[in-house]
């Protein structure tokens, strides 16, 4: 996991609530809360010799990194869209690998910003089920918080997003803990060697992520936690994980993005839609 030091202030209004919450967000993710005391968050930081500062303000929580000029919060993204197309019948990649339905249960063990967890959980419903585990302690805590407060309207993106039971978690831990067949699709979403989003919002997010190679081992132990099938995605012809199975590969449409499909532990072909 890559170390991008960082302390916990407000924005320069000084506000007792916004103290109060940001000494709060300092207390849960062990990190030194710094007055702002009016000063740019370029002075703060090179002040307290960090590289970044999150900030919580009266608009949102945000980790800031000045020298970079960027900033990493809490957002939906291309979750509204990509449920919109689905809703017109324009379908989603990510859906159609899954072949997901009604009902499910989903495990998304890289979470991030939950964008993938938001999608399936407007498919899957009330009566389906989405966990979540994000490893970085900061990441995790901004989504956690984002998805019970962010608000969006139309389309049930918000219901949906609430629904996520979001955990701070490594599933390389976590996986080995869980009971076998306990959900239907197992999902990874590991970071790409070479970024596709093009965004800078998506840079203080790479850096704090977990960039390791996810281990053979633990896509077995997915296979064994999967009922139906284990999902990746990856960038086509890149980033190509160490499988440890059969897998037929879906295409992410007209993008640069796939995804595999292993079957679950006893079956090495992904079952057919509507087998449970």
């Amino acid at each position: 996991m890559t170390d991008l030091p960082y302390v916990v202030t407000t924005s320069r209004r000084l506000d007792p609530e916004l103290v109060a919450r940001a000494q709060q967000w300092a207390e849960r993710l062990g990190a030194p809360y710094v007055p702002r005391d009016d000063r740019s968050l370029t002075k703060l930081c090179a002040a307290e010799g960090v590289e970044a500062a999150l900030t919580v303000t009266p608009l949102r929580v945000g980790l800031v990194v000045p020298a970079e000029d960027v900033e990493y919060f809490f957002h939906p993204s291309m979750a509204r869209t990509r449920v919109r197309n689905i809703r017109d019948g324009m379908g989603d990649p990510m859906v159609r690998a899954m072949q997901l339905q009604p009902g499910d249960s989903v495990l998304d063990c890289t979470m991030g910003r939950a964008v993938d967890a938001t999608v399936a959980s407007s498919v899957v419903g009330e009566q389906g089920s989405v966990v979540g585990y994000e490893a970085h302690p900061l990441v995790a805590a901004l989504t956690i918080e984002g998805l019970q407060s962010y608000e969006i309207e139309g389309l049930g993106v918000q219901e949906a997003m609430r629904r996520i039971d979001a955990r701070h978690g490594d599933c390389r831990e976590v996986l080995p803990t869980l009971e076998a067949r306990s959900f239907d699709i197992v999902y990874f979403d590991p970071f790409f060697q070479h970024t596709v989003e093009q965004s800078q919002a998506m840079q203080p997010l790479r850096r704090l992520g977990l960039h390791e190679p996810i281990p053979a081992a633990t896509y077995e132990e997915a296979r064994r936690v999967a009922k139906r099938a284990v999902v990746i995605k990856r960038r086509r012809e890149q980033d190509a994980p160490q499988l440890p199975a059969a897998a037929r590969v879906v295409s992410g449409g007209g993008s640069r993005i796939e995804y595999v499909v292993l079957g679950p532990v006893g079956r090495d072909e992904p079952a057919d839609p509507g087998q449970g």
